[in-house]
């Protein structure tokens, strides 16, 4: 199979438009030439007449019958541009006739002029009367002669014009391999790469036209950078973070296999469980994590009210919060539109929520907020636990880093999925101390102007 190739479409394109062109010139030339030269050969009889009426005596009388010879006999070329002349008088008279032409019938009309045929030629005749009425020409010429004038103007132009049609297709072969030298170059460059992660291609030496071509490349590498990152960020995560357990499971499982009382072995059993449970659950959190990340853009994002989701999130913490005693309470002023995915947002709140039942004490509470200033809308989840200390505040968001004091089985992604999908919404996490005495998250997004209440997304 033949691959189709730019540089002779372009050039086969070029030249069959340079062909029209040099055909519509070609035409117009002919045209244009015709149309003078018809008017050169008119003008050179209108002027013949007048000249004749120059030396013409007033007195028609005094003159008789004379016969032009042949141009032959006065020793003429072919192709002299010597007209045939008749003249008469008022009567009708002959005065004056040419061996070459028929006797012409006398028309004394207006002048003009008209075309005969005589002895296998075609003859232009132009007839007029003198100013005084005494005389009456006509003037003729051979059509021959102006087609011979016709062809030695028209030759020379054609022949230029013929020998540009055949030296432009070579020349616009050649130029457009040299124009498309970048395209090349590019190729040349994109070939010789190591792998996705080369250098940009577009800088200054790119054409413009090339440009957008380039800048497309770039920005796909980057994606394909971003994608392959992630998935070696997310393949070396989930081979460091599963050997703890799996190293537990098959330990606790071989205990149990080995133990010969009941109570052991239900205990290593349970031990099993448990660390089979958390390996589900940190495999779960990778895999969302590596989701969010791998997201561009939110494809179902609309304008919901941030309130809407935080009620969602407290109704799905409340059974966990009931078993601890602890208070779960929501604040907000209603100012609170914002454009997100509600259910990306609510897994960002639910890890959150989780996070501060988590570390609060026995009875104690857990406060969300939402509300609105100026252009962002605030999230605020606080607990009455033991806060963050000053040596996590650099390190919150990273991906498996749990804080000094933190309690429980979290595998410390759950902070980083928050950051993910907030940068997602184009939000911004903070940490801070709770006004509770505890501590104190927040997920600041932009607000959007307020909808109806019909409006999609509504809640």
């Amino acid at each position: 199979m033949i691959r189709p190739s730019l540089n002779r479409r372009l050039v086969l394109r070029l030249v069959a438009g340079i062909v029209l062109v040099w055909c519509a010139a070609a035409g117009w030339l002919a045209w244009r030439s015709l149309h003078e030269v018809d008017e050169i050969f008119d003008q050179m009889l209108v002027r013949t007449a007048a000249s004749v009426f120059a030396v013409m005596p007033d007195d028609a009388a005094r003159i008789g019958a004379v016969r032009l010879p042949d141009r032959k006999l006065v020793g003429s070329d072919d192709t002299a541009q010597r007209p045939a002349i008749v003249l008469r008088d008022a009567r009708g008279e002959l005065l004056v006739e040419s061996a070459e032409l028929p006797m012409l019938r006398f028309d004394p009309g207006d002048a003009h002029f008209h075309t005969i045929t005589h002895a296998g030629r075609r003859w232009r005749v132009f007839q007029r009367w003198d100013a005084r009425h005494h005389y009456w020409i006509q003037v003729g010429a051979p059509l021959d002669e102006r087609d011979e004038l016709m062809r030695k103007l028209l030759a020379p132009a054609l022949l230029a014009l013929l020998a540009l049609l055949v030296l432009v297709p070579p020349t616009v072969f050649a130029s457009l391999r040299s124009g498309l030298k970048p395209l090349r170059q590019l190729t040349r460059s994109l070939s010789t790469g190591n792998g996705p992660t080369t250098a940009t291609l577009t800088d200054e030496r790119v054409p413009v036209e090339l440009a957008p071509f380039t800048e497309a490349i770039d920005r796909l590498v980057a994606r394909l950078e971003r994608s392959l990152e992630h998935e070696r960020r997310f393949t070396a995560d989930a081979a460091h973070e599963l050997r703890h357990p799996l190293a537990a499971l098959r330990l606790e499982l071989d205990l149990a296999g080995r133990s010969d009382h009941a109570a052991a072995h239900a205990m290593h059993l349970q031990r099993a469980q448990e660390a089979l449970d958390r390996m589900q659950r940190l495999v779960s959190q990778l895999l969302l994590l590596a989701r969010v990340e791998k997201l561009a853009e939110l494809d179902d994002a609309g304008p919901l009210r941030l309130v809407g989701v935080a009620e969602a999130a407290l109704r799905d913490a409340s059974e966990r919060a009931a078993v601890r005693g602890i208070e779960l309470s929501l604040d907000h002023d209603g100012n609170d539109f914002v454009l997100g995915s509600r259910g990306l947002l609510g897994i960002a709140l639910q890890n959150l929520l989780d996070n501060a039942v988590r570390h609060a004490p026995d009875h104690g509470r857990v406060n969300v907020r939402v509300g609105g200033h100026d252009e962002r809308v605030v999230l605020t989840v606080d607990d009455d636990g033991t806060g963050f200390a000053a040596t996590d505040a650099t390190r919150l968001g990273e991906r498996f880093h749990r804080p000094e004091g933190s309690v429980g089985e979290g595998s410390g992604l759950g902070l980083s999925i928050v950051q993910a999908i907030a940068q997602l919404h184009h939000g911004e996490l903070s940490f801070g101390r709770s006004a509770l005495g505890g501590a104190r998250v927040s997920v600041s997004l932009p607000r959007v102007a307020t909808v109806a209440p019909h409006a999609p997304g509504y809640a």
